[in-house]
């Protein structure tokens, strides 16, 4: 008989046998042993058949011998049928049984295989008291393979209550050499839960753990590096930390460390990686940091740093040991008064509880996230990034399928927003325009009248006396003289002094933003605005009234003449901004509405040798702080401790404005150091200090109101030298990692450069860096801050040059857009209205932007559907906005597909949902000092009045126009992560089992990601994800798909960095590509519509066809290609 046949035999002898197991025993045993034979045999052949009839899929085989060993309570046929799964299950079969090893686990997890041999165990344990060795191998053996792979084990174990069981025979069998491997595996896996490693701890894990590895040695072998990962995982919770200190396992890892030498290859670096986080996770506690000292720690540490070989390979163990040098140095505080900002904002009211109402959480991913779970202040991302510490538990009486409680408001609540949708109370209401904004629950504080000061046939005579030549624009201080500011209560006036009036300097003539090169913007150079031909009137003969009334509803426009250029209008515009700490400029890139160089640029090749020397440079200014020089050359705190009342000189005759060019070449040769300034809108440094002759410590200043949250930086220089390097080393980043470790490099900006007519924001730096340094965090949960570090050189000497994390894009210039858009577009072709939703907890105003085609009567407004887009609520996330104007300037274009779109929707959007975050220079919260993104569920009308009203626009369209917006979108940036990418929502991957329940159109969220992946050269399809995650049930994606039933409710995700993929793979992302990001949504918004109706159709006709599975292919002009990333995303939609 054959090989096969004779398994084939064997199989169905069994499978006839088992129904009656206890009458046919004996054969069962004789089959089971024959097959086990076969499947351990040495001959490759005769194993591989076998195991490949026993593992093959959907011929129950598995099932039955799971359903035997539940059974059958011979011993001997017992352990024939455990060896036999074992022989599945084993990583030592052949490279290609191997292959098959992962789909067959994942059989017997789905079979609750885990479940059945756990029990098996238990009742062995209780009902034998003399279990035969190899029984007991041959079970934990495959207990051990299934615990790596099951993401229930230790649920299972723990409800099973077998987890003193597993830790029993540890401590039972701790020397016996075929055992301990499978049970320091399984105790692993239970050490990866929080709940099972606390179960371990109360029964004395920590002395089993070390009787095990002082049973071992110090020999490296894969025991050894097995034992260490236990405790490795064991370490991440404080209680072992206290007992590893208290057993006297520390000397024996520090003895480890110091033999790092002896051991060979991979396993030397596994070795000296676990005992380096266990040493990390200890020192977090004052007693271990005691102990490591006590016991020569340091000096231990400090070899390894100096011995430690140039491999590539080695850089994370070097990075690791300098982490645990650093929480071992005395302790060092920020050299700051204070950790808390030195802006500080009086809230009118107290906060709100909003735990419950927020899903219970303010953070944006979940614990077990794999997209670097070290990270403590996640973005949203909508997200991202994913520690336990934020993650607040829900109430103890809800279910785990507890969905925080609906925050909806009643429709008559919901009227004051009906002046916010006049185009659509009934035809032809174009030329009807009238924002009543007087009837709103909010009144609007108003600017100080230009009238007031100056007439307006002088101020225009003043305006229009401007000299144009070819490349500059000359005009007088008189223009400017006169305009005012406001402030309310908590909020100085801006303290300029006189020689920052205007007085006759020359300036770039600027349109809003400078000239893109040719290459790179062949779709936006396509999509131009549809402008007035004459500044006095439209291309019909149109008077300029209808002008003012797109941007009524706004009052900081007020009185800024439509001839006005742009750096004109962004100067009282910035002026009338109110700011918690008072500005004493505009920045020069922002009022000139500089843009970046609209090339391609390389992302930063890193340098593992002088991060390494950047590094041990750190350990060193740690073990002797008196080397360097501290002089402080900068101190925000020192000037904001001024009395207010002695900033006020003439403060209301001031307007803001930038003498940048006119300080150009004027250095200050007294000053031997670097001259700092970041005193105006978006602007962020608290402090400068000069460590050496050419190197500065930055300190961020965190958010307002706040002691932490420090990442986005922006600010000037100036007083440099030409062609000599400075480094500047940011000391308070709180992030575990950044994209500065993965090619990104800041931006610059050269005054002298934009003179000439060069480019503006472009990438610099060199020797860039990102490493964690020796500061105290108390805010933390690592303890201590990381560092950011590049060098860079100057292009001119004694020129002024702005410094940035990513391009900003400011609330001033956002308004300042506005007004010019208003003064170009033709009413009679383009629906355009601005208007104040509300005003901000610091009275500012907060634009929201309709915008659609002309109201007609074969085509009426009151019938096209909505569509609502929001951005910026996270005021860091300057990109978002970048990507927000490429979608704006898209709408106003006049390509085909831009006037398709006008035609078919009214587009709501709300540019900017963080004004005051974004005013004060802050990265993720306003000023309360809350993610506004977890707060959309259950928003405070007086703490977060932007979320409360744009929540309540989309309530109205909901409830009481029933007109439900077709597609709601959130713009943001991403910190970690690389590409262009959507978080939708999917009922099937929802973490609630009563939204699984409902079944949905996979079409209505896949479709658009289908579509930008071929519009979008920038977009990676295989980042998209459709879950709903339990902690990000407050955020504006999830509230709006949840709570007001909109299917198509995203987020997109935009790269600070580049991309990693596609056409720009290895280029960092300009200001031109974020806005062509913009624009690319627009086209796949275009073409959405008809593709989705047509694939849905296509579903239907599978269906009725008796098809199960189709897959998304449009048709349209913008044909999409089913690819890896598409599959990857939705391998198939399932009808």
């Amino acid at each position: 008989m054959s090989g096969d046949s004779l398994n084939e035999s064997l199989i169905e002898r069994l499978k006839q046998f088992s129904a009656r197991p206890y009458d046919n025993i004996e054969i069962i045993r004789s089959v089971t042993a024959r097959l086990h034979s076969q499947a351990a045999s040495q001959d490759k052949l005769i194993r591989g058949k076998i195991l490949e009839r026993l593992c093959r899929k959907n011929t129950g085989v598995l099932g039955l011998i799971l359903h035997l060993l539940e059974t059958v309570k011979d011993q001997l046929t017992t352990c024939s049928l455990a060896g036999i799964l074992r022989e599945c299950v084993s990583p030592r079969i052949g490279i290609t049984l191997r292959k098959n090893r992962s789909p067959v686990i994942r059989q017997l997890i789905a079979i609750n295989a885990s479940q059945t041999l756990v029990k098996l165990l238990l009742q062995m344990q209780v009902k034998e008291s003399n279990v035969p060795e190899i029984l007991l191998q041959e079970i934990l053996w495959v207990i051990s393979q299934l615990a790596q792979r099951d993401p229930k084990f230790s649920l299972k174990a723990r409800l099973l209550g077998a987890v003193k069981t597993f830790h029993y025979l540890l401590r039972m069998h701790h020397n016996n050499t075929r055992l301990i491997f499978p049970l320091l595996l399984i105790i692993k896996a239970l050490s990866r839960n929080t709940y099972t490693t606390t179960v371990l701890l109360k029964d004395g894990i920590v002395p089993t753990v070390e009787k095990t590895l002082v049973t071992m040695g110090f020999s490296p072998s894969p025991k050894l590096k097995l034992c260490l990962s236990v405790l490795h995982h064991l370490s991440k919770n404080k209680s072992c930390c206290s007992r590893i200190v208290k057993t006297g396992l520390i000397p024996l890892l520090l003895r480890l460390v110091e033999r790092w030498e002896r051991y060979d290859g991979k396993m030397r670096i596994r070795i000296c990686n676990h005992i380096l986080v266990i040493l990390q996770n200890i020192c977090l506690s004052k007693l271990g940091r005691k102990t490591v000292i006590g016991n020569n720690g340091l000096q231990i540490m400090y070899k390894f740093c100096i011995t430690c070989p140039e491999e590539k390979c080695y850089d994370p163990l070097l990075t690791r040991v300098c982490n645990v040098i650093n929480l071992c140095l005395a302790k060092k505080n920020l050299p700051v008064d204070s950790h808390s900002s030195p802006a500080v904002f009086r809230l009118p009211y107290a906060k709100e509880n909003t735990s419950e109402a927020n899903g219970g959480s303010s953070r944006e991913t979940s614990p077990d996230s794999e997209d670097e779970s070290t990270e403590e202040f996640p973005e949203d991302d909508d997200d991202g990034v994913t520690q336990e510490e934020n993650l607040k538990e829900l109430p103890e009486n809800k279910s785990s399928d507890y969905v925080p409680r609906s925050a909806l408001r009643e429709a008559d609540d919901l009227k004051q927003y009906e002046s916010f949708f006049q185009e659509l109370r009934g035809p032809c209401v174009c030329s009807k325009m009238k924002c009543n904004s007087g009837s709103r629950e909010i009144t609007l504080k108003k600017s100080c009248s230009f009238d007031a000061l100056m007439g307006e046939s002088d101020l225009k005579k003043k305006i229009m006396e401007f000299n144009l030549t070819e490349n500059t624009l000359h005009f007088s201080s008189a223009a400017y003289t006169g305009a005012s500011q406001s402030h309310n209560s908590n909020c100085s006036t801006r303290n300029e002094s006189k020689d920052q009036c205007i007085q006759g300097k020359s300036f770039p003539v600027d349109g809003g933003g400078e000239n893109i090169s040719e290459s790179s913007s062949t779709l936006i150079s396509q999509n131009n605005l549809m402008l007035k031909k004459d500044v006095a009137q439209t291309p019909n003969g149109r008077s300029l009234a209808s002008s003012r009334e797109m941007i009524k509803g706004l009052t900081v426009f007020e009185n800024i003449p439509n001839y006005s250029t742009f750096h004109y209008a962004y100067s009282v515009i910035a002026s009338r901004v109110n700011s918690v700490l008072p500005f004493v400029k505009v920045a020069y890139p922002d009022m000139m509405g500089s843009e970046g160089s609209g090339k391609l640029e390389p992302l930063n090749i890193k340098d593992r040798r002088t991060c390494r020397s950047k590094l041990l440079n750190c350990v060193e200014r740690g073990l002797h702080p008196n080397q360097v020089m501290n002089k402080v050359v900068y101190d925000l705190d020192s000037w904001s401790s001024v009395d207010p009342s002695h900033r006020l000189i003439n403060a209301s005759e001031k307007v803001l404005f930038n003498m940048d060019e006119r300080h150009l070449g004027s250095g200050e040769p007294e000053k031997r150091h670097l001259i700092f300034e970041s005193r105006f809108e978006s602007g962020n440094l608290r402090k400068a200090i000069q460590v050496g002759l050419r190197e500065y410590d930055l300190i961020l200043m965190p958010d307002v109101n706040s002691s932490k949250h420090h990442q986005w930086f922006y600010f000037e220089i100036s007083g440099m030298e030409t062609d000599v390097v400075y480094t500047f080393n940011i000391i308070n980043c709180e992030k575990q990692n950044s994209q500065f470790n993965y090619g990104m490099k800041p931006i610059m900006y050269s005054v002298q450069e934009a003179v000439a007519g060069r480019s503006g924001w472009v990438r610099v730096g060199t020797d860039i860096c990102y490493y964690r340094n020796s500061y105290q965090n108390p805010a933390g949960k690592y303890r201590t801050y990381l560092t950011t570090t590049f060098s860079l050189k100057f292009p001119h000497a004694n020129d002024i040059c702005y410094i940035a994390y990513h391009f900003p894009f400011t609330y001033s210039r956002l308004l300042a857009h506005i007004w010019k858009w208003s003064c170009e577009i033709d009413p009679s072709k383009i629906y355009f209205r601005a208007e104040s939703l509300c005003v901000s907890l610091n009275n500012n105003e907060t634009p929201l932007i309709t915008l659609s085609a002309a109201d007609s009567e074969e085509n009426p407004l009151l019938k096209r559907e909505i569509i609502f887009l929001t951005a910026r609520v996270h005021p860091g996330e300057s990109n978002s906005s970048w990507v927000m104007h490429g979608t704006l300037c898209y709408l106003l274009g006049d390509t085909a597909a831009a006037i398709k779109l006008r035609n078919r929707y009214v587009f709501k959007i709300v540019p900017m949902l963080n004004t005051e975050g974004v005013i004060n220079g802050c990265h993720r919260c306003g000023i309360t000092d809350e993610d506004l993104n977890r707060r959309w569920s259950h928003p405070s009308q007086h703490l977060h009045p932007i979320i409360y009203h744009t929540k309540g626009l989309l309530e109205y369209c909901t409830k009481v126009l029933k007109k439900p917006p077709y597609l709601f979108c959130d713009y943001h940036g991403h910190s970690r992560r690389k590409n262009v990418f959507l978080y939708g929502c999917c009922n099937s991957e929802s973490w609630n089992e009563a939204d699984r329940s409902v079944p949905d159109n996979p079409v209505d969220y896949l479709m658009l990601p289908n579509l930008m992946k071929d519009l979008s050269p920038a977009f990676a399809l295989s980042l998209c994800s459709f879950a709903v995650e339990r902690n990000r049930e407050s955020t504006a994606r999830v509230t709006v798909w949840r709570q007001l039933g909109i299917k198509r409710s995203y987020t997109m995700e935009s790269s600070y960095c580049g991309c990693d993929q596609g056409t720009y793979m290895g280029y960092h992302l300009d200001i031109l590509h974020l806005k062509e990001i913009g624009a690319n949504f627009c086209e796949a918004l275009a073409c959405l519509k008809e593709e989705s109706q047509w694939q849905t159709e296509l579903l239907e006709t599978n269906k009725q066809g008796g098809s199960s599975t189709c897959k998304i292919t449009p048709h349209s002009p913008h044909s999409i290609t089913n690819s890896p990333e598409t599959r990857n995303t939705q391998e198939s939609l399932k009808v």
